[in-house]
């Protein structure tokens, strides 16, 4: 308590540094709410209504390339979520609660950054900078439970490594629920190996170390603090129990066999976006870039930070320069380096006297909560922005609905689309889906999973999109009767030279060509496709 009868922890909260922490919390909520941007979440809204229709499909009923390969649905639990909160409310439900999912993550992450006599304000720029680093990640992505839960689980191994307890326990739960929602529990058991390791070497360390004269020059306080071998052993009981408890899954085995296969996969690695490395040329990943930098730059000053966390911030790290998706991973992964070193940067750039803080009573509590207010005003609005954004329809003006229209109208038919719009043409083509009733086509090329798919699928697909001379070829191979490609994309300047195939339909963004034999039975209008080329001159 302080002299004035009210806790420590309040004056601390009333100074700069503790309010600047209360916004980056605040705005970092509002910062995890994003609209749905993802064509492939509607694949997997379509697998939660199916599961909860008629339970996990042995073999998937969405692509004719792929029909008989076996099909691991890893994210099943919260592929059932989704579609339990979309059939009771639509999107809202499910963007609140995978921003709220992120933000505890994110909130345990900086909890655990902080140490005792640390600087909030500091902590308070180190959350920023992460929050930042991720504005082109955040959204309702199953992933966001991987971010979430690693948060969770670094907070509870460094609680126990500091203090024991039970509250460790809650780790083989954990794990239990991680891998029935998302396949990056291999993540959550890479750290925690890492963690294992990096207190083994620690312990062995520190014991050298005392046994010699005298500590080695410039070796940092914190480096080797040891970990007690008692909860050592705990650890590593629970890690492998952890290790078998995901095994208790509709999937069985299969939750290891997915990631191994998707990372094993270089077609994939190579042609998705979000498994490339980042591209720090990109203006929307050069906070990303300052987070790596300066990490880089004040690792030098960390004096309190352990060598287990060093090795977790570079496991973090090498995760993401192998994929972009994981820089959110490094964030939090890295931050109490982060905090440590530029601690020791402001420490060592500050003037030799600095002025004390503010007597409590002259804080003006009631200008801060007035600011505080108008934060969760703000906050409030931009949430429901992104509540109301047309992607979040799948009938909005987001979504190409006049191609989607045509598809449903025409005969059946065996549909190459574009990669990245399969997800949302199988829910709207989803007989169990209200907007999908009547829909004609039952299956696509492709889709994004990836894994399902193979390599060798996925690279035909990439042939034929790049209409390359093997395309029309393949999709001969596949019996393909409809393509649904970019208007100016260079298959649809294939198919427009192909007497084999006819355009149906074109507006100002797509084509959709019929096999020549079956053009006849598509009621599409053809006003807007383009001319067929001028025949050469002789």
């Amino acid at each position: 308590m302080t002299d004035r009868g009210r806790p420590a922890w309040v004056d601390r909260a009333l100074e700069p540094g503790g309010l600047l922490l209360a916004a980056v919390l605040l705005l970092a909520l509002a910062a995890f709410v994003q609209p749905q941007f993802d064509p492939d979440f509607w694949w997997h809204l379509r697998d939660g209504l199916h599961i909860l229709a008629a339970g996990l499909p042995p073999h998937n009923g969405y692509t004719f390339t792929a029909a008989h390969h076996p099909y691991i649905i890893q994210e099943w639990g919260s592929e059932v979520i989704y579609a339990l909160l979309y059939r009771a409310a639509g999107m809202t439900p499910i963007l609140l609660l995978m921003a709220v999912v992120t933000w505890a993550g994110f909130a345990l992450a900086l909890r655990r950054a902080h140490r005792p006599g640390g600087s909030l304000g500091v902590l308070a720029v180190g959350g920023a900078l992460v929050v930042l680093a991720g504005l082109e990640i955040w959204g309702p992505r199953s992933e966001m439970f991987t971010f979430g839960f690693c948060g969770v689980l670094l907070f509870l191994l460094d609680h126990h490594r500091r203090h024991g307890g039970r509250a460790i326990l809650a780790v083989v739960p954990l794990f239990w629920i991680w891998g029935n929602l998302h396949g990056g529990f291999v993540i959550g058991l890479g750290l925690f190996l890492v963690v294992l390791g990096g207190d083994a070497i620690t312990n062995w360390l520190h014991r050298r170390t005392r046994a010699e004269p005298g500590r080695p020059a410039g070796l940092a306080p914190g480096l080797l603090a040891p970990v007690a071998w008692s909860r050592w052993r705990q650890l590593a009981g629970l890690w492998v129990l952890g290790a078998v408890v995901v095994v208790v899954n509709p999937n069985g085995l299969g939750v290891y066999k997915y990631p191994l296969r998707l990372l094993s996969s270089n077609v994939a690695m190579a042609s998705i976006q979000e498994w490339q490395s980042p591209n720090f040329h990109l203006h929307g990943l050069l906070p990303a870039l300052a987070l790596v930098v300066t990490t880089l730059l004040v690792t030098p000053l960390a004096r309190r930070t352990s060598l287990t966390d060093l090795l977790l911030a570079g496991a973090g790290l090498v995760l993401a320069l192998y994929a972009v998706r994981n820089l959110v991973i490094f964030g939090i992964f890295q931050l109490p380096l982060w905090v440590d070193g530029a601690e020791g940067w402001w420490a060592l750039l500050a003037p030799v006297r600095r002025p004390g803080p503010a007597p409590a009573g002259r804080r003006p509590v009631a200008l801060v909560v007035t600011a505080l207010a108008a934060l969760v005003v703000v906050a409030g609005l931009r949430i429901g922005a992104m509540a109301a954004s047309p992607e979040n329809r799948p009938l909005s003006a987001a979504y190409p609905v006049a191609v989607g229209r045509v598809l449903c109208q025409g005969p059946a038919a065996r549909v190459f689309a574009p990669y990245g719009a399969s997800g949302w043409l199988l829910y709207r083509i989803d007989p169990r889906a209200p907007i999908g009733r009547g829909c004609a086509p039952d299956r696509v090329f492709i889709f994004g999973e990836v894994d399902l798919i193979g390599p060798v699928v996925f690279h035909q697909y990439l042939v034929a999109a790049a209409g390359l001379p093997a395309a029309t070829r393949i999709l001969r191979q596949y019996g393909v009767t409809a393509v649904w490609q970019p208007r100016q994309g260079p298959l649809t300047a294939l198919l427009r030279r192909d007497p084999n195939w006819t355009c149906v339909f074109a507006n100002r963004g797509n084509v959709v060509f019929a096999w020549h034999a079956a053009a006849s039975r598509w009621r599409a209008s053809r006003a807007a496709c383009p001319p067929p080329p001028a025949a050469p001159a002789t």
